[in-house]
């Protein structure tokens, strides 16, 4: 098996086995130059999948990651093997050779995020990454209505009903320039940043009705909470929520998931999926919905002096 860089949109049909919405050409190429696009060739020269890295300078040094609000880099493929021992050597390949292709780049810092299908990171620890465990929560939207509310907690569906008693009006919003904002003051008030750029690109270049939905909750004209989702054909992934804590109230966030997980499920979706936070509030939070707690992995590794000092900074990452 060999890897090749490709281009962007080119060979989508042969390449593009998931149907995943960050497999999809639209995505793929929005965050431009800086996305290197990679194909994997079995033996006889066939392109059988592929996967893409984000390269960026921070603090002087090039890091090799996931493209900004994209959760997996793939690797996408059809592992269209019948047999259980044929179809677990041929991940065991393709990580393999991907590994092998990643430290062969010899990037200073690398920290990539696979998708949750991937559950196979042996070659990874092989080559010294240290392979860290993410974790996010899937609701299964099979579920009728009444199951999944049940199984929230006691506390989200409490807020969800004060928040409908005490008259906040939740409906599905068009108006990025809206999200971007309760965004911000959502990152602003925690002293955290997110990447402008990106988060423009998203909401802007990318977001059409086919592909993405959000929910704003209102109290009167003042929109207090929101909730912006992508979605492919199987699946709707909670990428961006905000909150205005000046006018806040407990319930406009949960009324707002609940409504973007009831509009997944009407438009037959299989899952709705959170995206994880390793972050313990919005953890905690997310739980409160009932989804499955759900693994994906992250391989990391770094230049022995970047590690070291990387150590007082991300401890838990390298």
């Amino acid at each position: 098996m060999t890897i090749r860089e490709i281009s962007p949109g080119g060979n989508s049909d042969a390449s593009r086995q998931s149907g995943s919405v960050f497999d999809s050409p639209q995505w793929t190429t929005l965050f431009g130059a800086n996305t290197l696009h990679y194909g994997l060739y079995d033996a006889g020269e066939r392109l059988i999948g592929r996967f893409y890295i984000y390269r960026e300078r921070k603090f002087g040094f090039t890091v090799c990651c996931n493209p900004p609000l994209t959760p997996s880099i793939g690797p996408f493929f059809k592992n269209d093997a019948k047999n259980p021992s044929r179809a677990m050597e041929k991940c065991k390949q393709i990580m393999s050779c991907i590994a092998e292709f990643i430290d062969g780049k010899n990037y200073p810092v690398v920290s990539l995020s696979f998708d949750k299908a991937i559950i196979d990171m042996q070659p990874f620890i092989w080559r010294d990454f240290k392979v860290v465990p993410q974790y996010t929560y899937v609701i299964d939207l099979a579920l009728p209505d009444g199951d999944i509310w049940k199984r929230m907690s006691y506390e989200i569906r409490n807020h969800i009903a004060k928040g409908e008693k005490d008259g906040l009006v939740v409906g599905r919003i068009d108006d990025y320039t809206l999200v971007k904002s309760l965004v911000l003051k959502t990152f602003s008030r925690q002293k955290k940043t997110i990447d402008d750029s990106g988060m423009n690109k998203v909401l802007f270049d990318f977001a059409t009705g086919s592909n993405s939905f959000a929910f704003a909750a209102f109290r009167g004209d003042i929109p207090i909470a929101c909730t912006f989702c992508v979605r492919d054909n199987e699946t709707a992934y909670y990428l961006l929520g905000g909150y205005d804590s000046v006018n806040k109230h407990h319930g406009a966030g949960p009324l707002c998931v609940w409504e973007a997980i009831r509009h997944a499920k009407s438009l037959g979706l299989a899952y709705f999926d959170f995206e994880g936070s390793m972050v313990p509030a919005i953890e905690r939070y997310f739980r409160g919905f009932g989804g499955q707690l759900t693994p994906y992995y992250r391989a990391n590794k770094a230049a022995l002096p970047l590690e070291i000092a990387l150590k007082f900074f991300k401890r838990r990452l390298f």
